[in-house]
């Protein structure tokens, strides 16, 4: 047994020494690593300090677990491999913004459905072609792309607060985008039609002056990544968002 006495993030602590086993072989690509019970019984740890960890490895690209068999090394891939493992202060952090961002986006898309004039929605069309039409592997510079999109809609509201609010914590905001594109990163193809089809149902209801239409789409478009970081938390809902 390998009891963990450092001081520190147990969690952490615990996502070192398993990024040592998966990068020196010892847990090979493809292979399946020990049970939560297993490892919580070698480290001395709970199964919340095994779970945390294991998400934190989930989230970068380290692991993979497959429905009732457990969890496996991921294959080789460069593209969801290079970059640092997220931590699960990280993940809460994504859904504290996410959480801030639905609320303030809400009521921004509904104002600009009610308030868009043809310039406005020239912009967000803009934006929105931009970003269905970019090729790039750089999760950066998808995620400023992205919060382009969402910059023009609070423009389009005719209320200055709006885009300043979004501009004060775009790096809050970009920190989040760029986890999300990241975490998607394998099925890259299929999540980016999933973004430029929700992408497309906010514009178009902008575009109709539709201002429910425009808040339910918001939410399809944001709720979905809120639940995922909820669940990986195991945190329920504050609220119930409602029209």
């Amino acid at each position: 047994m390998s009891i963990i006495t450092q001081r520190g993030n147990l969690a952490e602590i615990v996502v070192a020494k398993l990024m040592e086993r998966i990068d020196s072989g010892l847990y090979a690509p493809g292979e399946k690593i020990p049970s939560s019970a297993q490892l919580c019984e070698e480290f001395g740890v709970s199964r919340t300090v095994i779970r945390e960890a294991l998400t934190s490895l989930k989230v970068g690209g380290r692991v993979t677990a497959r429905q009732g068999a457990g969890v496996y090394v991921s294959e080789k891939d460069a593209k969801t491999l290079n970059f640092e493992i997220s931590r699960i202060e990280d993940i809460r952090s994504a859904m504290q913004i996410l959480e801030l961002r639905l609320g303030v986006e809400i009521q921004s898309v509904a104002l600009a459905a009610s308030r868009r004039t043809p310039e406005a929605l020239a912009e967000i069309a803009r934006a929105y072609d931009n970003l269905e039409n970019l090729v790039t592997d750089d999760a950066e510079v998808e995620a400023r792309a992205d919060f382009e999109f969402h910059l023009a809609i609070a423009r389009a509201t005719r209320n200055p607060h709006f885009p300043s609010f979004l501009e004060a914590v775009i790096e809050s905001i970009n920190f989040e985008l760029v986890l999300k594109h990241r975490q998607s990163a394998r099925g890259y193809s299929t999540y980016l039609k999933k973004i430029n089809k929700e992408h497309a149902a906010i514009l178009a209801a902008i575009t109709q002056g539709d201002a429910k239409a425009a808040k339910a789409a918001l939410i399809v478009h944001l709720e979905e990544s809120l639940h995922r970081y909820r669940t990986m938390l195991n945190e329920p809902a504050s609220s119930e968002t409602e029209d």
